[in-house]
């Protein structure tokens, strides 16, 4: 089999089961907990982006590092000091 055959079987492959403890932690809602608690804790805004990895479709990063085609959700962070 060649290099390109065995890309396109893998991704044919149907997604591996996941426990409900995995699917909870895999959720966009867990996704945007750890995203508002990141954005507090370093005080600037972060992203959930799509990853298109089935073991961890989201992840959590730093807005300014977000792609805007696989943003799914933005924490927009708020200094209440400044005027």
């Amino acid at each position: 089999m060649t290099g390109s055959r065995a890309c396109t079987a893998m991704s044919d492959q149907p997604p591996p089961e996941r426990s409900p403890k995995r699917g909870r932690l895999c959720s966009i809602e867990n996704a945007n907990r750890v995203a508002t608690r990141v954005a507090e804790h370093i005080l600037t805004d972060t992203a959930v982006v799509k990853t298109g990895n089935p073991l961890q479709p989201f992840r959590v990063v730093l807005a300014s590092k977000a792609a805007p085609g696989r943003t799914v959700s933005r924490v927009v962070t708020c200094n209440d000091d400044e005027p």
